[in-house]
């Protein structure tokens, strides 16, 4: 590191040991086996941990159990490789609490050149990891049900016809229109109108598999997307219990109030190969099954079997 000429050695460890010392990120010394040699104030500030608790231990100490051990893996690989690694990662102070933080660690060598120590640096991110964290849950999930959005629901759609595509396999897209809800929101107010939706949104998802994905498309307008979909008894059935969810009663405002749904129904490769060409089809059948009756879906044709592998 370049220094002015006119800082000898003793100076210059003078000024290392201020950066150590006050130094607003925390700082943390480990020896090659991974033992805390040295820890500065700001680390005893952002993990509430006094130097005399930590030194001799494994900075494990501080896993929050939020990085999985491929996380782990991957930085000591840059590590070894590189001699450096930086990143967000989340760890756990002294009282339970989670922190995100900003880590830089670097492999410190001794005179011959060869790893001495290791030196972490790093920088409390808490409150704009979380802010991060709630631009993206509102960028994706619809505030009132909390169900994915149009944006997350096109993803996960292109993820799923992906899927369906590489093994052959087929994904549907089922379009659901509450029956009636203009009426009870038109005379019982919007809030009550809300409530409802929360409510149905709620039964509409348990009615589904762990695999299949509720969307709020908009207003009263659901999407479900159903991978590895094998026959059309198994679609018939999921459908089936989507129409019961939003059929069952729902008490409200003081009286019971009971809804039915509309289910359009595409399928992937049958009738389009993208999701823009799903949601168009699965649309189109949904208004054919509302002109048809209420608790009614349409799918415009059988299932296909399911291709050999």
């Amino acid at each position: 590191m370049p220094v002015s000429p006119a800082v000898d050695a003793d100076a210059m460890q003078a000024l290392a040991a201020s950066v150590f010392y006050y130094s607003r990120d925390g700082i943390m010394i480990t020896s090659l086996d991974g033992n805390i040699l040295a820890v500065n104030d700001a680390f005893s500030a952002i993990t509430g941990y006094r130097a005399d608790e930590v030194l001799g231990h494994n900075p494990r100490l501080l896993k929050s159990g939020r990085q999985g051990p491929a996380f782990y893996r991957a930085m000591w690989d840059a590590i070894m490789r590189d001699g450096h690694w930086q990143g967000e990662a989340w760890n756990r102070r002294k009282d339970g609490s989670d922190y995100a933080e900003r880590i830089s660690i670097s492999t410190v060598p001794d005179a011959a050149g060869q790893p001495h120590h290791y030196v972490a640096v790093f920088a409390d991110i808490t409150t704009a990891s979380q802010q991060r964290q709630l631009l993206e849950q509102r960028s994706n999930f619809d505030a009132l049900t909390g169900l994915p959005n149009r944006l997350l629901l096109h993803e996960r759609l292109s993820r799923a016809i992906a899927r369906a595509r590489a093994d052959g396999g087929q994904v549907a897209a089922a379009f659901i229109d509450l029956d009636g809800f203009k009426a009870i929101n038109d005379e019982l107010g919007h809030a009550a109108g809300d409530q409802l939706l929360a409510i149905i949104a709620q039964r509409l998802q348990k009615a589904l598999r762990m695999s299949d994905t509720l969307a709020r498309f908009g207003g009263d307008e659901f999407v479900a997307v159903l991978p590895a979909l094998q026959d059309e008894l198994l679609l018939a059935s999921l459908i089936g219990r989507l129409i019961d969810a939003a059929h069952q009663p729902v008490a409200l405002a003081q009286r019971q109030v009971q809804l039915s749904a509309s289910v359009g129904v595409a399928v992937f490769p049958r009738d389009g190969d993208s999701p823009e060409q799903l949601l168009s089809k699965a649309d189109q059948a949904m208004y054919a099954a509302k002109r048809s009756g209420r608790n009614c879906a349409r799918n415009s044709a059988p299932l296909a079997p399911e291709r050999p592998a």
